[in-house]
């Protein structure tokens, strides 16, 4: 790796670390020069602001999504039904391996508003994976699992849908503490997304699994969790700043 290559990586790594430490509102571009002994120029030189940096991370943890992916088609031990469920799972935000990053997407991907970065986000799923989706549905085809007339047309479409669940349910999530009945207006969501990816594949009732209601608890949990935090951290500050 050359030099410049791993000075971006530092950064991104560092980077990561203390949102999840600090939270990405209280970090700052500074904050990650110290750690690392940087000058801003060795900054902006990889990065044009905060923002973009957190988009870098999200690439990277989309890179590792679409690998593992490509990984799993590979290997052939899957059928198509069960590979595209994988794909699913891998390509969303919710199934990603680390509460605190799932946590700091919802706050600051949904919550806070960032349409660029969500933006950002679904442009490099779509060019990773489509290819990959693609070739699924032609092999569900060949298999008698799907019966889809414009094959070479869908797999963009459904990764539209999944970008569109994702939105969603994200959005919802990110205003739990808002929303107590939260949890069932997204069970009843996916129902009607699971219904529409199987009829536009033709394929069996029941075989497409977009997320584990287990593992959407489990967020909720842990964005509950944080927001107590948060507001506890706030009172501390209020009260040490009398």
């Amino acid at each position: 790796m050359r030099k410049g290559d791993q000075r971006r990586a530092a950064i991104i790594e560092t980077a990561e670390r203390l949102f999840y430490l600090k939270g990405y509102e209280s970090t700052s571009v500074q904050d990650v020069l110290d750690e690392l002994h940087l000058s801003k120029g060795g900054f902006y030189h990889h990065f044009e602001s905060k923002l973009s940096l957190l988009e870098a991370i999200c690439e990277k943890r989309t890179i590792a999504a679409y690998e593992e992916s490509e990984r799993v088609v590979r290997e052939g031990k899957l059928n198509a039904v069960q590979k595209l469920n994988m794909i699913f799972g891998m390509s969303s935000i919710l199934q990603q391996d680390s509460m605190d990053f799932i946590a700091l997407m919802l706050r600051v991907a949904y919550h806070d508003g960032a349409v660029m970065l969500r933006e950002q986000m679904k442009l490099v799923s779509m060019r990773l994976m489509q290819p990959l989706v693609d070739e699924v549905i032609e092999e569900g085809v060949r298999e008698n699992l799907f019966f889809v007339k414009y094959p070479e047309s869908m797999g963009s479409l459904l990764l539209l849908l999944g970008h569109n669940m994702t939105d969603k349910i994200s959005f919802s999530l990110s205003r739990a503490d808002e929303d107590p009945e939260c949890l069932n207006q997204i069970v009843e969501d996916l129902k009607v997304y699971r219904y529409a990816i199987e009829t536009l594949l033709n394929a069996p009732y029941g075989s497409i699994v977009l997320f584990d209601v287990a593992r959407i608890k489990e967020v909720l949990k842990a964005i509950s969790a944080q927001n107590r935090k948060e507001r506890w951290e706030a009172i501390q500050k209020s009260e040490n700043a009398v």
